[in-house]
């Protein structure tokens, strides 16, 4: 019996001994490198687990990703182009990610793994200003995250009133503050009052802080310097609708503009160097230069202005008196106005006027109070300019 006893004991012992460790590394882990191992838990020396991981993305297959590997050692490692499933294989690929967080799975026996996001609290955006018929009686409009951290909203036109960031539909867990556009908003605190107009919006679930800035307006392709993979390159607004970029240096190749970094809201067309940008429109093809850009997002209009170069006509010679007025705005310019185009501040248009002429009256007496937008064509330019009618 003693001898039983101490033979099981012998096999319990080199059971634990033996018991591999398995774990993930690489670039688009927590830790960032391919030197860190993060060990994963095992009840079966079989099937092993991690959960709530915050994964990066990977972009290039030879240096970014993940693997398995057995004891902190490559000599036994495990991996597949595959995500977020696949059978991983000895010295196989780079496991390519995708941001999140995930519950991973890996069994040790044929090579199987699962990455599966896990579970994530909603954050919506709840009240007046997104709602402004039914209140807080009316549902939250639900943020994006990727991690249960960061929350963001992009494409949604507020209108002026109070709101909330508020967790899961729940009442009793809402966040707030009394500043705007930015502030750190805490579990109970004043609802945050909103101004109309579209807001690109973040928040932190972690530390409150949040913020609601124009939305971005960016450019990119081949012709730039960040090719079609990489985050934009930012153009420059002070109103949300006129955005601005210098000195951009392109090669022969193609652009197109984007909002918020997402392909979800993108502008092009065969038109340069100017036209007017539609959605989900044809790459923009360029001639190698120094631009200055002028993109309109409510329209979609665009001009590229050779820097180098002495063009016959400049946006900048356009003049309007009086601005802010209460009726009637004159607007000159240095050559022969072909056509104004008037917008509201959303930018649907409201009035088509072709004067034909250097000068030109604009008749605003049935309008309301508030912000306006006009786009003045002129030969080969063109120019946006803001005007407010008091």
């Amino acid at each position: 019996m003693k001898k039983i006893l101490l033979s099981s004991l012998l096999l319990l012992v080199c059971h634990i001994h033996y018991a591999q460790v398995i774990s993930i590394i690489g670039s688009t882990s927590p830790a960032g490198n391919w030197s860190t191992d993060i060990d994963m838990a095992t009840t079966d020396n079989i099937t092993y687990t991690l959960t709530n991981v915050n994964l990066t993305t990977a972009t290039d297959p030879g240096t970014t990703g993940l693997k398995f590997r057995q004891d902190h050692d490559w000599a036994v490692n495990w991996g597949s182009a595959n995500f977020p499933m696949g059978t991983a294989v000895q010295n196989g690929a780079n496991i390519m990610t995708q941001a999140g967080t995930y519950d991973i799975t890996f069994n040790r026996s044929n090579g199987t793994y699962t990455f599966i996001p896990a579970a994530q609290p909603r954050v919506g955006i709840w009240g007046p200003a997104v709602d402004s018929q039914n209140g807080f009686g009316g549902p939250d409009v639900d943020m994006t995250t990727t991690d249960g951290i960061l929350y963001t909203l992009s494409g949604f036109y507020f209108s002026s009133g109070s709101a909330y960031f508020r967790v899961n539909d729940n009442s009793t867990l809402t966040y707030g503050s009394v500043s705007f556009p930015t502030g750190t908003a805490v579990e109970q605190g004043p609802s945050i009052q909103v101004a109309g107009g579209e807001w690109f919006v973040t928040f932190n679930r972690s530390t409150g802080a949040y913020s609601f800035t124009y939305p971005s307006i960016g450019i990119l392709g081949d012709a730039t310097s960040v090719g079609w993979l990489n985050d934009d390159i930012d153009l420059i607004t002070t109103d949300g609708f006129e955005y601005t970029l210098n000195d951009l240096v392109l090669t022969d190749g193609e652009v197109k503009f984007r909002k918020d970094n997402l392909w979800t809201t993108n502008w092009g067309s065969l038109g340069f160097p100017q036209a007017t940008g539609i959605q989900d429109g044809p790459n923009i093809p360029v001639t190698a230069g120094t631009y200055d850009v002028v993109f309109q997002k409510s329209t979609g209009h665009y001009l590229f202005t050779n820097t180098l170069s002495n063009p016959e006509y400049s946006v900048a010679n356009v003049k309007i008196h009086p601005n802010p007025s209460n009726a009637i705005w004159n607007l000159k310019h240095d050559t022969t106005i072909d056509a104004v185009t008037l917008f509201d501040a959303s930018g649907k248009i409201i009035g088509n006027y072709a004067p034909n002429t250097t000068e030109f009256q604009l008749d605003g007496s049935n309008l309301s109070n508030g912000v306006y937008f006009i786009k003045i064509n002129s030969g080969r330019d063109f120019s946006v300019q803001k005007i407010i009618r008091n």
